[in-house]
């Protein structure tokens, strides 16, 4: 009993940089998501159709 005790706070430990990695990596993917999207917004142009007629005919 006193080994479970003594040896529960070290696994306990190398959890915690491992989440707060996790955390990081996870952060990183979702700025890098947006920053991409936001870039690939300005790259691309792109134009709602004024009327239904528009959207359907196409141009010449």
């Amino acid at each position: 009993m006193l080994t479970r005790l003594h040896s529960a706070p070290i696994a306990a430990e190398c959890r915690g940089p491992r989440r707060g990695l996790g955390r990081l990596f996870k952060t990183a993917v979702i700025v890098t998501l947006l920053g991409s999207g936001w870039f690939a917004y300005h790259a691309v142009e792109f134009h709602v159709p004024a009327s239904v007629v528009e959207a359907l005919l196409p141009r010449l």
